[in-house]
């Protein structure tokens, strides 16, 4: 498993996308969807991820939202949608906190929710499989 993502939670992203763009030479193929967009950086890999904050609180549930710091999330990548299952599983059974069941979304992704000691927003996920 790999910090692949890190998150910022947003108002407004047709202000902040340019911004990061234009500022920070991230490159972007959003397109204009102002629930979520990400943002690369070339040289390195780096994965900036922008969300809508409501968007997120419709993802984690909106009880689970107003119980967590909600500023940012860390993304960490493993190799499969079963490997998001185990790890779901071996969380569960460490005693976790878990904000979602796994789940597959539409865009082919595989993922859950967890909070660390201190309500930080994280994630597991898998991108989609073929």
């Amino acid at each position: 498993m790999k910090l692949d993502t890190y998150g910022l939670f947003v108002k407004d992203l047709a202000l902040m996308v340019p911004f990061y763009v234009a500022h920070l030479g991230f490159r972007t193929d959003w397109d204009g969807n102002l629930d979520h967009a990400d943002l690369y950086d070339e040289a390195t890999g780096f994965r900036l991820m922008l969300s809508n904050r409501s968007f997120i609180e419709q993802l984690t549930g909106e009880q689970a939202a107003m119980a967590l710091n909600l500023r940012m999330e860390q993304a960490f990548l493993v190799g499969s949608h079963a490997e998001v299952n185990a790890k779901f599983t071996a969380f569960k059974a460490a005693g976790v906190q878990l904000i979602s069941e796994p789940t597959t979304y539409p865009w082919g992704q595989r993922a859950f929710y967890f909070a660390d000691p201190e309500g930080n927003l994280s994630e597991v996920f898998a991108e989609g499989e073929q």
